[in-house]
This record gives C-alpha cells, sequence and structure tokens, in this order.
C-alpha cells in the first residue's frame, strides 16, 4: 500500500498509508508506512484524528524524515 503525505500548511498535515504509531510526542511522531517510516519533528506536535490509515497532525511542523 503506498502513502501519500500531504502539508496543508506549516501547521497542518495529512498522512495517508499508516500502519500504527511508533512514537507520539510533542516534539516527535514516528509512523510506520509499508515501505519504511516517517518521522515528524517540531513543537506542539498531535494527532488530531487517526483511522483507516489515515493521520491528521497539528503542531508547528519543522520536518519530515523518510527512513
Amino acid at each position: 500500500m503506498p502513502f501519500t503525505l500531504s502539508m496543508l500548511s506549516r501547521t497542518k498535515m495529512m498522512i495517508s498509508g499508516v500502519k500504527n504509531v511508533m512514537l507520539s510526542s510533542g516534539e516527535l511522531l514516528r509512523f510506520r508506512l509499508n515501505s519504511g517510516a516517517v518521522e515528524i519533528v517540531g513543537e506542539g506536535l498531535q494527532i488530531v484524528e487517526i483511522g483507516g490509515g489515515d493521520v491528521y497532525v497539528k503542531g508547528n511542523i519543522g520536518g519530515v524524515h523518510f527512513e
């Protein structure tokens, strides 16, 4: 299953194709994808909504890293 990452602004993001949440803190979110993992770094990060492989994140997003 492919993933999609959409930056709605520097404070809102939608990720589709998430298999599970590996780590969740105010400064770091880490999600497992079929093809590896993605890390979102920033400040005040929150998972606002999650379900069906979709995750909606809000907070001050500083960067995105893929593994």
